[in-house]
């Protein structure tokens, strides 16, 4: 049973966590863990505290470059992670400006390429980006509270072999380079496959030699493909069981307006709470065209926060800000509590 669980039944089974986690966490900053480390299944700060993601996607490169507007008024929800749209048009300083303003608004920034979405022949023009010694240097300022997620949805159909050796080269590479931040790695087909992610997954962490690997799907799984909630909750526990650091990086409210476009939403979250899984929905918004429907606030701001975003955000027992526990700062920036 992980802290956050063992945490949660003491306190009699309520999804709360605040102060309790900070006096959990006692042990001073580690030497070996520059920054967030991975064991077994669960996601740790640089301060050794166990910490589970929660809060939005948000397409800030396309949208608010600096991401001062969005973290500002994504932080009012008490999330404590962003995860950040981003592309290999961005510019060392521009990423400085965007790492340091996630910083400033308390949320850890995962911050991802977008370039090859949906297209594993552009994962070395990711690899690429993240090894350049400007931006290599970029990452290391502030490695004690950044997460690099490779590339989003990297391809589509890719054989396990393929996928599996791709990613290895790609993880090498960055290590490398110099990266001590935990690796995030979608799964193929446009982030849905999650067998595959599974199946490579033991590998993958193998292949790093911090073992500091975090495997993200994306649950763009709609009813009318049979992604029901039995099903929904059959995956996430069995990764759950066969230990993997699981993160769900993206879901939405429906997959698109037919019958059976809805997606069992409430099934990914509540299940990820009882398990101690990081969740992301897709998006804070605005931006989304043409699915208008994904879009968690009409206008960007935490009081434009509408429909499924007010409910998975603030409203519901199960809502973020009912449930993510911020890391001590003061302890990730400074090393000390």
């Amino acid at each position: 049973m992980s802290t956050l669980m063992l945490t949660r039944v003491l306190l009699s089974g309520a999804f709360i966590c605040g102060v309790c986690l900070s006096a959990l966490a006692s042990e001073p900053p580690s030497d070996t863990h520059p920054g967030f480390y991975v064991e077994g299944r669960q996601l740790f700060d640089a301060c050794n505290a166990p910490i589970t993601l929660m809060g939005p996607n948000r397409m800030v490169y396309w949208m608010d470059r600096t991401g001062l507007s969005s973290f500002s008024e994504i932080a009012k929800t008490d999330s404590n992670t962003v995860r950040i749209v981003w592309t290999t048009e961005g510019k060392p300083g521009e990423l400085d400006t965007v790492l340091k303003n996630a910083r400033r608004f308390e949320l850890v920034p995962i911050i991802e390429l977008h370039d090859a979405t949906g297209d594993w022949s552009k994962l070395q023009l990711l690899v690429d980006y993240w090894t350049r010694p400007d931006i290599a240097a970029v990452i290391a300022r502030h490695q004690r509270y950044t997460i690099v997620n490779i590339g989003n949805e990297v391809g589509d159909k890719v054989p396990l072999e393929e996928y599996t050796q791709g990613y290895s080269k790609a993880i090498k590479r960055l290590r490398e380079a110099g990266y001590q931040t935990p690796l995030m790695i979608d799964a193929p087909g446009w982030g849905k496959d999650i067998d595959t992610l599974q199946a490579a997954g033991p590998t993958l962490i193998d292949a790093d030699p911090k073992h500091n690997i975090l495997l993200s799907v994306h649950m763009w799984w709609p009813q009318m493909w049979g992604y029901n909630d039995e099903r929904i909750r059959a995956e996430i526990v069995e990764s759950v069981e066969t230990n993997l650091p699981l993160v769900i990086g993206e879901f939405g409210n429906r997959w698109d307006d037919t019958e059976g476009g809805a997606i069992a939403y409430r099934t990914i979250i509540k299940t990820a709470l009882e398990f101690d899984v990081s969740f992301l929905p897709w998006s804070w918004g605005p931006g989304n065209k043409p699915q208008k429907h994904l879009d968690m606030t009409d206008d960007g701001s935490f009081e434009g926060l509408t429909g499924w975003g007010r409910e998975v955000m603030l409203d519901e027992e199960y809502a973020i800000a009912n449930n993510a526990v911020k890391p001590d700062w003061e302890c990730l920036v400074n090393g000390e509590r």
